[in-house]
């Protein structure tokens, strides 16, 4: 790898000999180096490995002014991310989740906690989410003693949601997250029921919800392998009250975006609820 740009002593921009950047950390790597001249590779202690050939000018911008003890922690949350998700976020997760670490540690040194409304709805539908930000707020504490609570966790799982919906931003991912609490309280009063939220089918139901409710925002539908109205009459009739559910749930649709379900969509939708709420969880429709 050579030296493409030269942040500080310890911190650098690489590029490997196909043209992959990549950000590179590592005690005295930029000490009195200049652009063009090889990498001490032996020195080279933390890799910020993207999916992107060229690292994002707001990235770079951003780890210009960054500690590197952020940028270290950045790099660890995401990383343990990986192992619990995949590597399924965008790279703009580096971009939210080093800006929100700097300015989390700074307010609760100056003692100034926040409150997310949404941790509630962050803790039931993104769980995995939930716990990597739980993860992080340790790693904080251990690594700079401060001590954060569950909302803070709340806060940087959302940048996660974020990254792995690829969202139009925090704004859409926080619409979806209200959303989707929406359809789920339609589904818990109309069956007055409480779900078993450590089922399988309700981890199911709620990634269905997810993906349902951003292609809805996005005006986008999809069109599923059903052909034609006979699986949905069948539906229809063999489920009927997870079906009285779909038109409750398509009607809020209506009434707060003018837009309606398809048929393929009602269809999915409809076998999701009959599994998530029947008591024997058998059914095995798709």
């Amino acid at each position: 790898m050579i030296i493409r740009q030269i942040f500080n002593n310890n911190v650098i921009r690489a590029e490997n000999q196909v043209g992959h950047e990549f950000v590179v950390i590592g005690n005295g790597l930029g000490f009195k180096k200049k652009n063009g001249q090889p990498v001490d590779e032996d020195r080279i202690e933390k890799t910020f490995v993207l999916k992107s050939d060229k690292i994002p000018q707001k990235l770079i911008d951003l780890i210009g002014e960054t500690s590197v003890e952020y940028l270290k922690l950045a790099d660890e949350i995401v990383g343990h991310a990986k192992k619990e998700m995949g590597d399924i976020f965008s790279d703009n997760i580096y971009i939210s989740l080093i800006d929100h670490i700097q300015f989390a540690i700074t307010r609760y040194r100056k003692s100034v906690g926040l409150k997310n409304s949404l941790l509630w709805q962050i803790k039931k539908f993104y769980k995995k989410e939930f716990g990597i930000g739980m993860n992080a707020v340790e790693l904080i504490q251990e690594q700079f003693g401060i001590q954060m609570d569950e909302h803070e966790a709340s806060f940087i799982a959302m940048h996660f949601v974020n990254a792995r919906q690829d969202a139009q931003g925090m704004k859409q991912t926080v619409e979806i997250t209200e959303v989707i609490d929406d359809i789920f309280n339609i589904v818990t009063n109309h069956y007055h029921i409480a779900l078993d939220e450590n089922s399988f089918n309700y981890s199911r139901f709620i990634t269905h919800l997810q993906y349902f409710v951003q292609r809805m925002l996005s005006n986008e539908q999809e069109q599923f392998a059903s052909g034609d109205n006979f699986l949905y009459e069948q539906v229809k009739d063999k489920y009927s009250k997870a079906f009285q559910c779909t038109q409750l749930i398509n009607q809020y649709l209506e009434d707060k975006f003018e837009s309606a379900m398809s048929i393929d969509e009602k269809v999915y939708l409809t076998i999701h609820i009959q599994r998530v709420t029947s008591r024997n969880e058998l059914l095995d429709t798709e």
